[in-house]
């Protein structure tokens, strides 16, 4: 007998959130904010590579410190879902459960790519 197997397709709308934003660029001004923005971004991205590393490697501490470390900074540029999905991801590592994590690390890589793609297209600080 043979089985069907399906494959998914995921899609996620990664965005990031105008108050936030908005709030950076009033309290900071838009070139201080857009700087953070592009440092906070770089940064994600870095780390992005780090939990690749802890992952692939089966370094489930480690990986806990990396998602860990992402958190605050997507919180801080207005990133709530790549923070909830991070907060997601720790839960997984702390239950132990392996399919869990893989999936949901891919869905937290996925959606922070996704984030960091929409700011290479440009976002307007200046509100």
């Amino acid at each position: 007998m043979m089985q069907k197997i399906s494959v998914l397709h995921p899609r996620d709308t990664a965005y990031f959130d105008e108050d936030t934003l908005t709030g950076l660029s009033r309290d900071l001004g838009p070139s201080v904010a857009e700087n953070i923005l592009c440092r906070a971004l770089e940064d994600i991205a870095l780390r992005f590579v780090q939990i690749r590393t802890d992952y692939g490697s089966g370094n489930h501490q480690a990986l806990r410190k990396s998602v860990h470390a992402v958190i605050p900074i997507a919180a801080q540029i207005g990133l709530p879902g790549l923070s909830q999905i991070g907060r997601d991801v720790l839960i997984c590592v702390d239950q132990a459960d392996p399919v869990a994590l893989a999936a949901t690390l891919c869905r937290f890589l996925r959606w922070g790519e996704t984030a960091m793609s929409c700011a290479d297209m440009g976002l307007d600080l200046s509100l």
